[in-house]
């Protein structure tokens, strides 16, 4: 049974710790609908079985209170430096307006770097096991284009993300395989997938291939209710990890 592979689910979290909450500027029910309209809903579910079989990295906090996805460095990430949209959100989701202040924003970071922390040490705990790691990075993507998205994409069924130097190719042809019929996009509408911020770029042995599911295959156009599908997207999901365990 194949062990080295990790999981990691970043953005299926909607916590956010009462202490920081007054930090927000958007009312309650405005902080709410943003909170769930940009969640990952429901991959924990569709991506279960994963969780099951092998060790996991996942985030319970909402993306609105760190993005574990972004760079840490401020500078190097041009989410923030266009939409003040790096690993600490200064704007909303829904309406481009002000979403916090950051009075917390150091206080925050120490829950970003705990996240990247625990990524690190179980990477270097399967290469020390397994001579590999590689992480399975399991997204969804709403099919609504948001006030800082292109807009004239045309949005796939399925997005498959790498970069070239540590990309796993036999596990992207996998997944493609078990979504032959579906659109697939290939590092579009999203690029990359995450590689623990240790190894990035220095040890090849770390791959790193993202998943990203469109909510259409899976909610309904309220984007936070399950659909009939739901448990055929889970299916084909649970085929690429029998795959990936024999």
């Amino acid at each position: 049974m194949n062990q080295h592979y990790l999981i990691h689910l970043p953005h299926s979290g909607i916590d956010i710790p009462s202490q920081f909450l007054d930090d927000y500027v958007l009312s309650a029910d405005e902080l709410e609908k943003n909170i769930y309209q940009y969640c990952d809903l429901y991959t924990d579910e569709l991506f279960g079985d994963f969780l099951n079989s092998f060790d996991v990295v996942k985030s319970k906090y909402s993306r609105l209170f760190f993005d574990p996805e972004r760079f840490g460095d401020d500078e190097m990430e041009g989410m923030h430096k266009k939409y003040k949209l790096g690993w600490f959100y200064e704007n909303a989701i829904l309406s481009e307006k002000p979403l916090r202040n950051n009075l917390n924003k150091i206080n925050i970071r120490a829950y970003f770097d705990a996240h990247h922390k625990e990524l690190n040490e179980k990477t270097q705990k399967k290469l020390s096991m397994y001579g590999k790691c590689t992480l399975i990075d399991c997204h969804s993507f709403s099919n609504e284009r948001y006030w800082f998205h292109d807009a004239s994409i045309d949005l796939p069924d399925i997005c498959i993300g790498f970069e070239d130097n540590h990309v796993d190719k036999k596990l992207v042809e996998i997944i493609k395989e078990e979504f032959k019929g579906y659109n697939i996009g290939i590092n579009t509408p999203y690029m990359g997938s995450l590689v623990p911020t240790d190894y990035w770029g220095k040890d090849f042995r770390v791959k790193s291939v993202m998943i990203e599911i469109n909510k259409k295959l899976y909610l309904k156009p309220d984007n936070t209710t399950k659909n009939e599908n739901f448990n055929t997207i889970k299916l084909r999901l649970n085929n690429i990890l029998q795959k990936l365990l024999y």
